[in-house]
């Protein structure tokens, strides 16, 4: 079986924000947006794959008595380490441009 890949604390972006199927089966699930940093806080083995959960995001009160809404790995993108930037490439295209 294939691992995971993410693991609670890592940084997450969201790559795909199009819940619409989910909104249609609940409205009130709160789902991850383009452009903010996330924060993984568990990982769910499902029979489509694996789930996340967010920090910043908490659906358990959304629908008592079922397991609380996550968000299928493919969506989301690891946040690069500061340190794997080049600022000094950045700050030279900036100039360039």
């Amino acid at each position: 079986m294939k691992a995971p890949l993410f693991h609670p604390g890592q940084e997450v972006i969201c790559t795909n924000d199009d819940f619409t199927m989910l909104l249609v089966q609940n409205p009130n699930i709160q789902t991850p947006k383009r452009g903010p940093i996330y924060t993984v806080r568990d990982v769910y083995d499902t029979h489509n794959g694996f789930g996340i959960t967010l920090h910043q995001i908490n659906n358990a009160a959304v629908a008592p008595g079922f397991p609380e809404a996550n968000f299928h790995e493919s969506r989301f993108s690891l946040v690069p380490p500061l340190e794997e930037v080049d600022i000094s490439a950045a700050i030279e295209e900036s100039v360039t441009a």
